[in-house]
Order: structure tokens, then sequence, then C-alpha cells
């Protein structure tokens, strides 16, 4: 992993400001705004998976993906896959929370990091961040999609001239065992076959 530094990093802001006007996320930043973004950011690249982000961890600071691509995990399951121009980490950062999820770069991939004191001026001068950021909030929001109610499954009856209590008895003799009570008559009946049928001449 390499990080900007001396004065050679310098005379690459403005092209990390380019590469930030790229992206629609930072359409309404001023030339100026992406400049002094670029300047207060910390530039990061690495060329294999690399987590920035742990889960359960204080939040330091937050990332904004210039390239490559980040998958975020909760718990060991993924769930959502970030790409370029991608602000990441911000919500906590700015709540004082732990972080909610892991995010890890998937392989070669470039970041601009912006430590919690930077991102509180940066948000005093650049009203735009702000907008970006709540706007990346509401954007990865959990949305909770309303499942129809499922039909309940129709139970088949046993059909058959036999006394009420004995067909209430296998129906829940089925229903215990987790099957329906057509499986648990089908079964029953090759069960009485085997043991009685006679051979055809």
């Amino acid at each position: 992993m390499k990080s900007d530094a001396g004065s050679g990093a310098d005379a690459r802001y403005g092209d990390y400001a380019h590469r930030l006007r790229e992206f629609t996320a930072f359409d309404n930043f001023s030339d100026a705004e992406l400049e002094l973004l670029a300047r207060v950011a910390h530039h990061t690249s690495t060329s294999k998976p690399w987590p920035m982000i742990h889960e359960q961890t204080p939040a330091d600071a937050c990332y904004i993906l210039l390239s490559g691509e980040a998958r975020v995990y909760v718990g060991r399951d993924p769930v959502a896959v970030l790409g370029p121009g991608e602000v990441i980490g911000e919500s906590v950062l700015r709540r004082g929370k732990l972080r909610s999820a892991t995010v890890t770069t998937t392989g070669p991939a470039e970041v601009l990091r912006i430590e919690r004191d930077d991102l509180a001026r940066l948000l005093d001068v650049i009203p735009a961040l702000r907008e970006t950021m709540d706007a990346t909030v509401a954007r990865h929001a959990p949305t909770a999609a309303v499942q129809p109610a499922k039909p309940k499954p129709t139970r088949a009856k046993v059909n058959a001239s036999a006394p009420a209590d004995l067909v209430d008895r296998f129906e829940q003799a089925a229903s215990s065992a987790g099957v329906t009570v057509a499986a648990a008559l089908e079964d029953a009946l090759v069960h009485w076959i085997e043991r009685n049928g006679t051979a055809q001449s």
C-alpha cells in the first residue's frame, strides 16, 4: 500500500481534483473546492485486496474510491459492491458510532482518505460536501421490502370411511412429523399394499 508523501505530491492534487470531477457525486463542487478536498485528503493505492474499514471498530476516517471496487460485508456476508466515485464510511464518522460493516477492496484500487478532524473542517467550508454525503447515506440506507403474505397451504384431508377420531389422529401425526397429510397418506398406503398386496395371476 502506498501513500503520497513529500513535495512530489503537490503536482498530483490537480489530477485528483480532475478525477473527482468525473463523478456525478461531485457535480456541484467548484474547481477550488475539489482542489481543496484533494489537498486535504491522503491518497492511497493498493495492488491487492485491502480492508479499509473493519466492522465494530471506531470510525477515524472516511474514503472516496477513485478507482477499483470495494465489497461491503456484515459479519461474513457480502451485502454490497461499491465502485469509483463512492464516498465510504462517512455516516458513522459524523455520528461517532462504531463501524457497522467491513469494507475491503477487491483488488487494485485508489482511495482518498479524509481524517475525522479534516472532514469536520471541510464540511464547514464546502456545503456541497455535506449534500454529497447526505445523498450517499440516503442511497445506502437499507430499505425494508414489504413481502406479500404467503397464503396458507391447503391441507389435504383424509377422505375415507374411517372414524373421525382416527382421521384426526392421523392428521395430527402427519403435522408433528412435518409432512403433508397427502404425503403421509401415500406413505401409509404404500406400506399397506406391500404388506397386504397379493400377486397378480
